[in-house]
């Protein structure tokens, strides 16, 4: 069920993320739109790969065990290599504080936008693996803040997939927030 307020009960979370916008006329045609989604969905499962990489507890110590420790953090070493040669190469924008909801996004910008204005979004998900999430939105609203323009805008176009690994995206990042809290609360002595 959408209304126009992405953020109105749904899970959001808070975080800062480079994010590219554009306005657009429109979304683009259905063909464009699939090979744009199925990036998108590709790009979602690999975050979310690298999203579920925990240090393990290893109770059983045998050889087997060991040696796949071994080779995943020789895998993890390469992945940081590649991820630095990417930055190196990419045009990453500034991040910014963005509000981030299964059914749109929230920012402050400088500029204004009419309301009903198409937009096509890149946000860097992944820090690791600098490739944005492409998604077409439109302006919900647009309201004077302290600092510009607070913008929200609900996306469009989405394939059932892609809602389903955005949907998921924001929950595993919500409950590690609500983890890393209560890992800081449980740390400071009394």
């Amino acid at each position: 069920m959408t209304t126009d307020d992405p953020f109105k009960d749904v899970l959001v979370i808070r975080d800062r993320l480079p994010l590219a916008m554009e306005p657009v006329d429109g979304i683009p045609p259905a063909e464009e739109l699939a090979r744009i989604n199925e990036a998108n969905e590709s790009l979602l499962r690999v975050c979310a790969g690298m999203d579920d990489v925990q240090p393990r507890r290893i109770d059983d110590a045998g050889e087997v065990t060991q040696e796949l420790l071994r080779i995943e953090s020789k895998v993890n070493l390469l992945v940081e290599m590649v991820s630095l040669l990417l930055h190196a190469h990419a045009r990453i924008p500034p991040p910014v504080p963005l509000r981030i909801s299964a059914e749109g996004l929230g920012w402050v910008q400088p500029e204004s936008l009419p309301p009903g204005q198409a937009l096509c979004l890149s946000f860097y998900l992944c820090p690791q693996f600098p490739r944005p999430l492409t998604l077409y939105a439109r302006v919900t609203s647009c309201e004077a803040a302290e600092s510009g323009y607070d913008l929200s805008v609900l996306f469009q176009g989405m394939s059932p997939a892609l809602e389903d690994g955005i949907q998921k995206m924001v929950f595993r990042r919500h409950r590690r927030s609500i983890a890393q809290s209560r890992s800081r609360r449980d740390e400071t002595p009394n």
